[in-house]
């Protein structure tokens, strides 16, 4: 197994923190879903890493990183990943995100359309304007930790509900990273998505996208994407669900190491 190193680097927000493991190869650079951080890919990074490096750095506000001051966007976001990427001196990477870091990973791609090789995108939040405008009002105060009996209680039976095979401690090390954020911290990255319009980038993405389609909440969602980039690949995983990078981990990594390496 490679050894997961913890680091941190300057960006436009204060420090961001990541995880990095392996070496050489295309780098791949994951971006993780809301309210989590890069530890959602610890045992996927074990099995990818073997043969490029891999980075897994949380998204600001998240995880380990510095909250910015101001309500950040999606561009934000991707800002302060070309921030990271100039700090390693990264020129040529592949991007994954799964759920919000799909994407984080579409503002880059866009962004930095020279530096960005591939995209893996599984569990795309897409929707059309009036989706994200109902969503976005879901997410746009505070979290009710302090406010309403039992919040606390319903997010963790929610959690156990949707689990899938995790084991004890890692449910309690994600859960423990969900709530790490704070009460205005964590709707951030959630509002992030439904403030972002991903039509214009989508339309002007040229690269090869690979969009896997676990049996998970955002299935739908992923098809309708998918059948507006110009160069998408849609793979069907029906027999994965929403922890594929847990319980899947070394399987998720083979099909995608393929996929990136054709």
């Amino acid at each position: 197994m490679n050894v997961i190193k913890k680091s941190y680097l300057d960006c436009r927000f204060g420090q961001l923190h990541m995880r990095s493991a392996g070496e050489g190869g295309v780098p791949l650079v994951c971006f993780h879903m809301s309210p989590y951080s890069g530890l959602h890919y610890e045992p996927f990074m074990a099995h990818m890493a073997s043969d490029r490096l891999v980075l897994c750095p949380d998204t600001p506000g998240y995880g380990g990183s510095d909250m910015p001051l101001d309500v950040p966007t999606m561009e934000d976001y991707a800002a302060a990943m070309i921030d990271m990427l100039n700090g390693l001196g990264l020129d040529t990477v592949d991007l994954m995100g799964f759920h919000t870091g799909t994407f984080v990973a579409l503002a880059l791609a866009h962004a930095a359309p020279d530096r960005v090789r591939k995209l893996v995108l599984p569990g795309i939040p897409y929707t059309d304007a009036d989706g994200r405008a109902k969503r976005l009002q879901m997410f746009s105060g505070d979290r009710p930790y302090f406010t309403e009996d039992g919040y606390v209680q319903k997010r963790w039976d929610m959690g156990l509900k949707g689990r899938g095979a995790q084991s004890d401690a890692r449910f309690i090390a994600l859960f423990a990273e969900s709530v790490r954020t704070g009460v205005a911290g964590m709707n951030k990255g959630f509002a992030a998505v439904y403030r972002y319009d991903p039509d214009v980038a989508i339309a002007a993405l040229n690269k090869p996208v690979f969009i896997p389609v676990p049996d998970e909440m955002l299935a739908d969602s992923s098809r309708a994407a998918a059948k507006l980039f110009k160069n998408a690949d849609l793979e069907d995983w029906p027999d994965m669900k929403g922890d594929l990078f847990d319980v899947a981990s070394d399987e998720v990594a083979t099909k995608i190491k393929r996929w990136l390496d054709q």
